[in-house]
């Protein structure tokens, strides 16, 4: 685990490279490029692909930040409200600010989605794009752009697992720890956190595969946004199983569901509860309406233009 890469000495003063918003911008970087290389191949105008993807990216970000923030609101507050201790002016400025620091860690990913969506279904209204096509140009690339990020979380040591017999540990420096030790639940002056599920990269591998699923299937979708669909499909079932080993501060249950002989053969805490959290039954939400999205569409057997002539949406 290691929260910062390295330091880029300029001078009397040190930039700290986080390697949790290096990974965020190397996927958002990896994303881009690709939807502009698609967006080429199925005949979009490349230079309004590029404006979506920027905007879209812009959305995605502020909607996962926004997202974690109000779920963290009461720890913000606390942290800029101070210990009642005398504190200097910039200090407590950059307490207040902490909500900003996007690069220590904590996006939720389906605030950046659903702000992403909404800015994405605007964008192909004005550009008059059918809008199954710009589902699948921009949800091709989304699971690799996603899987870096997941790694850039395992370093920062956010999104942890619960504790497991097969988990890793992370060092003071990392979220996983800090969270812990502001919880009481280690010991004063640990080296480090016990043994936690690596769920980061549960997912991070999930998503690749996901990926791979997609790269096989764009070359003949069954219809207009089957990629869409399928995506979303994937990505539920991912989360929502993911989320049984999720052990990270903030995760609110609708109601929790124990299993004792599963959590052990997860090596997992028995009394740990492994559902229903919020993740997971906005997941099965979602995953469940894409399925009957994508069986109807299905049945009116839609056909894929990038069976026929490519689109031609150029202005």
């Amino acid at each position: 685990m290691k929260p910062n890469l390295f330091t880029l000495h300029l001078g009397t003063h040190g930039l700290d490279v986080h390697s949790y918003g290096l990974l965020v911008a190397m996927g958002a970087i990896v994303g881009v490029l690709l939807v502009f290389r698609q967006g080429r191949r199925m005949g979009f105008d490349t230079a309004a692909v590029l404006d979506l993807a920027f905007w879209a990216l812009v959305a995605g970000i502020v909607g996962s930040r926004v997202l974690y923030v109000i779920v963290h609101i009461s720890d913000y507050a606390r942290l800029c409200a101070g210990t009642g201790a005398p504190r200097p002016a910039l200090r407590a400025l950059a307490d207040c600010a902490a909500p900003l620091y996007i690069w220590q860690g904590g996006l939720v990913f389906y605030g950046g989605g659903l702000a992403a969506a909404a800015v994405v279904l605007l964008f192909a209204r004005r550009q008059a794009w059918p809008l199954g096509d710009v589902a699948d140009l921009l949800a091709f690339p989304l699971p690799l752009g996603h899987a870096l990020g997941r790694v850039g979380c395992f370093l920062a040591g956010c999104c942890y697992g619960k504790v497991s017999h097969l988990g890793v540990r992370f060092p003071p420096a990392s979220v996983a720890y800090q969270d812990l030790a502001h919880a009481a639940l280690l010991a004063p002056g640990a080296p480090f956190t016990p043994a936690l599920a690596p769920t980061q990269l549960y997912e991070a591998v999930g998503e690749g595969l996901l990926f791979a699923l997609l790269v096989v299937l764009r070359r003949r979708r069954r219809f207009p946004g089957s990629l869409a669909l399928v995506y979303v499909m994937g990505y539920a079932l991912l989360r929502a199983t993911v989320e049984v080993m999720r052990g990270d501060a903030g995760r609110g249950f609708l109601f929790e569901i124990s299993l004792p002989r599963v959590a052990a053969w997860l090596a997992l805490p028995p009394t740990q509860p492994l559902a229903l959290s919020t993740a997971q039954a906005l997941s099965l939400g979602l995953g469940t309406s894409a399925a009957v999205a994508y069986r109807i569409l299905h049945r009116r057997g839609a056909p894929s233009r990038l069976s026929g002539p490519q689109l031609n949406t150029r202005k």
